[in-house]
């Protein structure tokens, strides 16, 4: 593999693991509605980024020059994302919702020949096949059709809406790595998506938001700023539809959180789940270089 390939393999990988806390942080969040935790996780998230920029002089990276419209796209993307994966929460379950957030490497997949114009191989077909069929063990998604009713109907559709926003966000990133770093992708897409979740800011009082503050600067930083920078820096080095299998270490490296931090019990078909979504990631990043030659 080549050190570039690696890197971005890497890179991914820790965001991954990154974006698991999530739900961590979520639940240690307390009296805040869903909104006010999404702006303020992305407040704390982009003033990291823009102390990162400033420290280490590269603020002309933020000069947006080209394809301005897709950096719109991309912020309104994970706008999308945040809005429609909450809503799956709140109507379904987090098990449901993550779930199909998580068919974002199906869409991925199929489209990134058409908009990308890259090569799929057999080797990503069968790393990916393998990591879904984790992401199903680890979810159990057993129970998902028990009283079905309007509202949990809306819940399933908004988590598949996630998915494919999420997958559009994967798509739009790689589509810019020859015109923006993905510092400069990461600052503008949480600025746009924090002016869209904006009027949250004042739906919580000053008490409620310095109890919660050091939980949602943690939040911010690690698995917004640190967790999005490592994300899209590494879509600089790989293809659209290997990322968004790797990134499929996030359920179940959030299954290894909640049982550390939050004792939530991890099952036999949850280790099994994680085992097969690290055996996908591992395949599809032992790529050989000649692999690359259709991009």
């Amino acid at each position: 593999m080549l050190p570039l390939q690696l890197k971005g393999y890497t890179q991914i990988a820790t965001a991954a693991v990154l974006f698991g806390l999530i739900g961590i942080f979520v639940k240690l969040t307390t009296q805040m509605p869903l909104g006010s935790i999404i702006f303020y996780r992305l407040l704390f998230g982009l003033i990291a980024i823009a102390l990162f920029i400033a420290c280490c002089h590269r603020l002309s990276e933020l000069r947006l020059r080209q394809k301005k419209q897709y950096i719109l796209l991309l912020g309104l993307l994970q706008a999308g994302t945040m809005l429609s994966y909450f809503i799956s929460v709140k109507h379904t379950s987090v098990s449901i919702a993550v779930l199909l957030l998580y068919t974002a490497p199906v869409y991925v997949t199929l489209l990134s020949p058409i908009l990308l114009k890259e090569y799929i191989n057999r080797r990503s077909i069968f790393a990916l096949v393998i990591a879904i069929t984790g992401v199903i063990l680890v979810i159990r998604p057993d129970t998902l059709f028990q009283d079905v009713d309007y509202t949990y109907l809306i819940g399933l559709a908004a988590g598949l809406v996630s998915g494919l926003f999420y997958g559009g966000m994967t798509l739009t990133s790689r589509y810019l790595k020859d015109y923006y770093t993905g510092t400069t992708q990461a600052a503008w897409a949480l600025f746009i998506t924090l002016l869209i979740f904006s009027p949250y800011s004042v739906a919580v009082t000053a008490k409620i938001l310095l109890d919660n503050v050091g939980v949602l600067v943690m939040f911010g930083l690690m698995s917004t700023a640190i967790a999005l920078v490592l994300y899209l820096s590494g879509l600089m080095q790989v293809r659209a539809h290997n990322a968004s299998i790797v990134a499929l270490l996030e359920p179940a490296s959030a299954v290894v959180f909640a049982y550390l931090i939050l004792s939530e019990p991890v099952t036999a078909f949850m280790l099994a789940g994680g085992a097969l979504i690290l055996l996908g990631a591992i395949i599809i990043s032992r790529e050989r270089p000649a692999e690359w030659a259709h991009d």
